[in-house]
């Protein structure tokens, strides 16, 4: 692909935007340092945003020698987590996923 604006190489390049901590693809001119997108991979970056709006910020708290997690009562109800209730934390390569164990 050459670039719109000098007619350089484009290449595949991996950036993140730093302040949301999102991963994206793009391509980028080697020779005057343009960068676009295809609509795929635009398509793919708003997911990821759409995804990070309607996550829920949490706090982790001290509770002996490991962390505590908090959950959001609406999301408590929504997935039937109630005190007592056991399930699963996964280590994933974006973070950790946690499913409640289904009764």
């Amino acid at each position: 692909m050459d670039c719109p604006v000098c007619k350089g190489k484009m290449e595949k390049v991996d950036d993140k935007i730093e302040q949301d901590g999102v991963e994206f693809e793009a391509y980028k001119c080697q020779e005057c340092g343009e960068e676009i997108m295809t609509m795929a991979q635009l398509k793919d970056l708003a997911h990821k945003y759409r995804k990070l709006k309607n996550a829920k910020e949490v706090v982790f708290k001290k509770w002996g020698n490991s962390l505590a997690l908090r959950i959001p009562n609406e999301i408590a109800n929504e997935y039937k987590i109630a005190e007592g209730k056991s399930g699963y934390i996964i280590r994933e390569k974006e973070g950790i996923r946690i499913l409640p164990k289904k009764s």
